[in-house]
């Protein structure tokens, strides 16, 4: 029983493997938690649980289920409809939208409807009627379920702001991040004048780190092609977060270094 403000990479490697060694007796999974990082969680969850033949749904509330308005009651009713829906993937269900869990993020404090989908439609709705699939369902793994659970926490997210010190990047290769993420303005650029990013992220680069350019926008997602500021980050090498979320993506880096040796080999499986 955690405030999911206190949840931690392992939790997600817990709730996986949990996953697992119940695989084979249930037709489908669902987990409660409280909302602060559940887009967090659905997304690792994502990544963890390869070759997903079942449905897992997560969900909580934003009032206690004590509280006698609490929207508690029903997300859990609607998280085991999902559950047994026999609709494969990893869902964050919530509010009257059921979310494929790599692209949730929670955009409201208070409102009941507190997740949105980024990217792409809710997998399904909630209405009267029961849960109205608006995405086709996923074809059947070509692999055997595996649950790949483990991860290394050395990611790093960075929010620019204007007159950000470059020098973040010499803290984070001091303390041995292995990856960075930059959110980075628009489509993804860093500066590249006054204050430029682009020696630090060479030096860093050049050091083995994982470097991926985010967007602080929401929606539409990154594209280093379109601006300077973003190709020459691009051609040092600097990896594009695409329409990822960034919950999606620092989860991502964390699962890809989590299962591989080599730093090569996490930007392979990240762009996969």
């Amino acid at each position: 029983s955690l405030d999911s403000s206190n949840i931690q990479p392992h939790h997600w490697s817990a709730m996986a493997e949990a996953v697992a060694a119940d695989y084979d007796g249930y037709d489908g999974f669902g987990r409660p938690q409280s909302t602060n990082t559940m887009a967090y969680t659905t997304s690792a969850l994502s990544w963890m649980l390869q070759n997903l033949g079942k449905p897992v749904a997560v969900t909580g509330a934003q009032l206690p289920i004590e509280d006698p308005r609490t929207d508690g009651k029903t997300n859990i009713l609607n998280a085991f409809r999902v559950a047994a829906s026999g609709r494969a993937g990893v869902y964050l269900v919530f509010g009257d939208k059921v979310i494929r869990g790599c692209c949730a993020k929670k955009m409201h404090t208070e409102q009941f409807n507190a997740f949105y989908s980024v990217n792409e439609p809710p997998a399904a709705e909630i209405t009267a009627s029961g849960l109205e699939w608006t995405a086709a369902a996923t074809a059947a793994p070509e692999g055997k379920f595996q649950a790949m659970p483990d991860v290394d926490n050395d990611v790093l997210l960075i929010k620019l702001v204007p007159g950000s010190s470059p020098a973040i990047m010499d803290f984070a290769l001091a303390h041995g991040y292995r990856a960075v993420v930059i959110e980075g303005f628009g489509a993804g650029g860093v500066p590249n004048d006054e204050n430029s990013f682009l020696p630090a992220l060479e030096k860093a680069l050049k050091a083995g780190m994982i470097v991926v350019c985010a967007s602080q926008c929401v929606y539409d997602g990154v594209n280093l092609g379109i601006y300077e500021i973003g190709v020459l980050a691009a051609r040092l090498g600097a990896m594009s977060a695409g329409k990822m979320t960034t919950e999606a993506v620092c989860t991502k880096l964390m699962w890809a270094l989590g299962n591989t040796a080599t730093s090569e080999e996490a930007k392979k499986i990240f762009l996969e």
